[in-house]
């Protein structure tokens, strides 16, 4: 959260000293005489106008996703989760020759044992970047409708203890041993955005829709001296024998926004934001739903329909 909090103040930083520095100079100017008037109920008049015509906005998005830790849990190998540790680490004759492999990895005899003595605690998933296409459709130049398609792979990490058990001599000692799951996420934000123009050109937005999400898992492994080892539940016990299985997921919640628009020229700007996506993953276990967050910088092409005036 402290990474999150550093990132929108930087952010908020960068646009209001832009802010100042276009609104000096209309701030230093004197008013007060008649045709100073005049001018400024002409450009009114024009900016009316110019405000009535619809727009499309065509965008690029980068930025970087902050995901709950929540589902990242999924990946810690427990007994509670479909993809169980145990399967790489059971001793039975279906999985004799992989026990045996990670038993020489950690140097051990062929008589000795070794049993999963902890799971992982802090299971999480790593800051990753996202990408992705936006597409608005401005009714005037308050009030927009949007839709857009972002795109993030996560990785989640922790330790999992072993105990190593000699047979013959020495005292049992524990091993750490890492366990990764890797996932992807594409996710669709259809909505509404209230825009709020300043003097300059420069404009605050804030943005709500409907969030869906696609969870694809991509790997879930266990590493044993950097050599990777699937949990995932696609082996029939019976025979030894693998087969393919797919672990996906569809979620659905909402999503709001906030940042700011600075066009530079007549078609082109930026848009740096911020956003909160509510939403269940919906792995297997875990239903609930749970805030994720965002940041991003959104480049901005705009292309103007015809006034009906």
């Amino acid at each position: 959260m402290r990474k999150i909090g550093i990132l929108i103040t930087l952010l908020f930083m960068v646009i209001h000293i832009t802010i100042i520095a276009q609104d000096y100079p209309a701030s230093s100017k004197k008013s007060g005489k008649k045709s100073d008037k005049r001018h400024n109920f002409q450009e009114q008049e024009e900016q009316e106008e110019k405000d009535s015509v619809r727009r499309w906005d065509f965008g690029l998005n980068f930025g970087a996703y902050f995901a709950n830790k929540y589902s990242a849990n999924f990946y810690n190998g427990s007994e509670y989760n479909v993809n169980k540790l145990t399967s790489v680490m059971s001793n039975e004759s279906w999985n004799k020759n992989r026990y045996d492999e990670i038993k020489r990895a950690l140097g051990m005899g062929t008589s000795d044992e070794v049993f999963i003595y902890g799971y992982p605690l802090n299971m999480h998933y790593s800051v990753a970047f996202t990408g992705g296409l936006f597409l608005r459709f401005n009714f005037d130049r308050k009030n927009g409708i949007f839709i857009q398609a972002n795109y993030t792979q996560l990785n989640a990490g922790d330790i999992v203890v072993l105990e190593v058990i000699p047979s013959i001599t020495g005292l049992p000692d524990l091993r750490y041993q890492p366990i990764i799951g890797k996932e992807g996420r594409v996710m669709f934000d259809l909505g509404y955005q209230r825009s709020f123009p300043l003097r300059s050109k420069i404009y605050f937005f804030v943005q709500a829709a409907g969030t869906m999400c696609y969870t694809q898992v991509l790997k879930s492994v266990f590493v044993v001296e950097g050599t990777e080892y699937s949990i995932i539940n696609n082996l029939d016990n019976t025979t030894g024998q693998t087969y393919y299985t797919n672990q996906n997921a569809f979620g659905f919640g909402g999503f709001i926004g906030v940042g700011a628009g600075i066009p530079l020229t007549e078609m082109f700007g930026i848009e740096p934001g911020f956003f909160m996506q509510y939403y269940p993953v919906n792995l297997s276990g875990y239903p609930e739903y749970k805030p994720s967050f965002g940041v991003y910088l959104r480049i901005l092409l705009s292309f103007s329909k015809s006034s009906d005036q």
